[in-house]
């Protein structure tokens, strides 16, 4: 029998009047209708790509503030709405911080031991097998080194979880057990950048892709059993602080450190896709079976520019996938 693997997504309605009455408290200065809130309409095309190249999904949670997308059936067996007080404690609520959200994922009612989570602009592109995401009984994923810089943003944020990661793990015993995955031939040139670290004796960092990302639910726990009182402080941060917040990829960071992970090859996983970009380059490949997987990202596209932005990506994703998933009404 095979496990079951679900999926997660944490979502806000940005154009909601109750949420952003709620959040203007703690962010008086931003604007509601810029990038970070601006709702596309391809959340729906999401699910769509998962039905079609991932039937075998157990389930789907969406993390949300009391909200629930106007097109979604929630009497579809499949698909849950989770409420932030459902798996965050009141004193941190209400929260508008991604990385809070995050690492409390673990907390979702009947979530299984396999999960991957998605973010809304992300979209399977090809059949995927569940081999793609777990192998091994272990997440696929790839570990390697790659520093950190002051011109990466969220550097203070990153650089604290490091120091994390490095106090908890020593690189050189994981080196020795773990060989084959520090050094796998799967990660092709990229690999290069681990031999560079090799003179250091701490882990400096590690290379990410902006894709779904699969884990085991025992990181989330193991992680705050060891850093329970960090995360807990850091969870008083009602919105995203680039200094002193614990980010989500502390997860990655640690299930990979543990060595609880198999090596998988990047190329052709994912492609980046800042939804502004050249249409030419975005359609070849949103067309196209080459990548398992796309991310169009909401990047600063001029407001005169997001209607008619909007309609194309729409357009697009439709051809894509025509056919309305069970999870609409």
């Amino acid at each position: 029998m095979k496990e079951k693997i679900d999926i997660v997504f944490t979502w806000v309605d940005g154009s909601d009047p109750n949420w952003q009455e709620k959040a203007k408290k703690y962010m008086p200065e931003r604007n509601f209708d810029n990038e970070r809130f601006r709702d596309w309409g391809t959340f729906k095309y999401v699910f769509r790509s998962i039905e079609k190249y991932a039937p075998w999904v157990h389930h789907i949670y969406i993390i949300t503030d009391n909200q629930c997308p106007n097109w979604l059936d929630l009497s579809n067996s499949k698909v849950s709405i989770v409420d932030h007080k459902e798996i965050i404690d009141e004193k941190y609520l209400p929260t508008f911080n991604s990385n809070v959200i995050q690492v409390n994922t673990h907390k979702i009612p009947g979530l299984s031991e396999k999960f991957i989570i998605f973010n809304d602009d992300m979209f399977l592109n090809a059949p995927v097998k569940e081999t793609d995401f777990f192998r091994n009984g272990l997440p696929c994923d790839f570990l390697i080194e790659n520093a950190l810089t002051a011109s990466i943003p969220w550097f203070k944020s990153l650089f604290g979880a490091m120091l994390f990661i490095n106090q908890k793990f020593n690189k050189r015993e994981f080196i020795k057990k773990n060989f084959n995955k520090y050094f796998s031939v799967k990660y092709g040139i990229q690999g290069l950048r681990s031999f560079l670290s090799l003179p250091y004796s701490q882990f400096t960092g590690f290379m990410s892709t902006h894709w779904v990302q699969p884990f085991l639910k025992s990181t989330f726990e193991n992680v705050w059993t060891d850093f329970g009182k960090e995360l807990e402080k850091s969870s008083y941060n009602h919105v995203r602080n680039a200094n002193t917040d614990i980010p989500d990829y502390l997860m990655r960071y640690y299930q990979l450190a543990s060595g609880n992970f198999t090596p998988v090859k990047i190329s052709k996983r994912s492609k980046f896709l800042p939804i502004g970009d050249e249409f030419d380059v975005i359609k070849n490949v949103v067309t196209k079976e080459q990548y398992l997987g796309f991310c169009l990202n909401d990047d600063l596209v001029e407001d005169d520019q997001y209607e008619k932005i909007k309609k194309r990506t729409i357009d697009l994703l439709e051809n894509k996938f025509p056919e309305k998933s069970n999870f609409e009404k």
